[in-house]
């Protein structure tokens, strides 16, 4: 019995290491060969005591590396597009623009994870695979959370979970996504609109 045991301890830890290996093969995968993402998501943020503080839902575009367009619809709109060099954060309510430099910010958003170069995420993340998720760990301090986790489907991102400083936790899910199409350029293009105030958030004033 004990034979048997140890048997199927082993055949058990040969699996599971398999499995990791994969998954963390999928990630690597999926930064060096998957160009273009798009689709609609779901966002859940949830407090420390795992209850629903707030959701939303819209549509994302990512072109690798290095260029996003996250749209929130709902509850309030907000547009977030990363251009390769600024990250532009439009509160349509608001009436106002937050523009920062996108090197400053590996992270701070689901987009800006699943856009960037996979070189860059080792050298800013402890990766390892976990049972469902791979799971990235800040090196360093100054990432924007505690935790991200990358759940993966078919050979890309399939729902994302972060954990900030705060307790709470962040978790989309990706839905009809869509895999190496042509997405217009000008979804990458930002132009603040006429009226709105533009705040540079890394010099700490306003540009107009």
């Amino acid at each position: 019995m004990m034979v048997r045991s140890l048997m199927a301890f082993m055949a058990a830890f040969v699996i599971g290491g398999a499995a990791s290996a994969d998954m963390l093969q999928g990630l690597e995968d999926y930064y060096d060969n998957v160009k273009t993402l798009q689709g609609g998501f779901e966002q859940q943020t949830l407090d420390e005591r795992n209850r629903v503080v707030d959701s939303s839902s819209g549509e994302f575009a990512i072109s690798r590396p290095d260029r996003f367009h996250w749209s929130y619809a709902a509850p309030f709109s907000q547009e977030i597009v990363a251009d390769g060099e600024k990250l532009w954060i439009y509160d349509v309510d608001l009436d106002q623009v937050t523009v920062r430099n996108q090197a400053e910010v590996l992270g701070s958003a689901p987009a800006q994870l699943l856009s960037g170069d996979y070189d860059d995420l080792t050298q800013a993340f402890e990766i390892e695979a976990g049972d469902k998720f791979v799971r990235l760990t800040p090196k360093e301090g100054g990432q924007a959370f505690d935790e991200a986790r990358i759940g993966l489907r078919d050979g890309y991102p399939f729902a994302l979970e972060i954990d900030d400083a705060l307790g709470q936790t962040t978790r989309v899910e990706l839905l009809d996504v869509i895999v190496d199409e042509d997405i217009d350029e000008q979804r990458f293009i930002f132009e603040p609109p006429e009226g709105v105030d533009v705040y540079e958030a890394d010099e700490g004033e306003a540009l107009r």
